[in-house]
């Protein structure tokens, strides 16, 4: 489990929640996570589970680091698709239209092709602009 506090903390603070706020989703006292993070308790494997969920993390990426091979990839892809949701919904938008599957089934590669395109024009155009500010 080399790293595990490492990721600990990570995964705690990509979430947002503070040491006590776990310990007290574990149903502990208010220092018994710090404990894990500092590397002087382990947790037990109920506690793994209940951190991996807690984190929506696979118990593989939180006890070893990594995804097993077969589901990386579609695991990546789910967790970056949390991620744009996840920003989305902390920017005010709550159903992103372009996220609504059904959507896409009747838009053509050139459609889509104009939408990347689209997309790409508006990340440059906010580069630009950061970059003047």
């Amino acid at each position: 489990m080399e790293g595990f506090e490492q990721r600990l903390e990570n995964l705690r603070e990509m979430k947002g929640y503070s040491k006590k706020e776990i310990s007290l989703k574990l149903g502990f006292t208010e220092n018994v996570y710090g404990s894990y993070e500092r590397g002087e308790r382990r947790p037990s494997l109920e506690t793994i589970i209940k951190l991996a969920d807690i984190f929506d993390v696979s118990l593989d990426l939180l006890i070893r680091g990594k995804e097993s091979m077969e589901d990386n990839y579609s695991t990546q892809n789910e967790q970056t698709l949390k991620n744009i949701t996840n920003y989305l919904e902390n920017k005010g938008i709550k159903s992103p239209y372009f996220l609504q599957s059904e959507k896409w089934a009747i838009l053509s590669n050139e459609d889509i092709k104009e939408l990347n395109n689209h997309f790409e024009w508006v990340v440059e155009k906010a580069r630009i602009r950061r970059e003047k500010n």
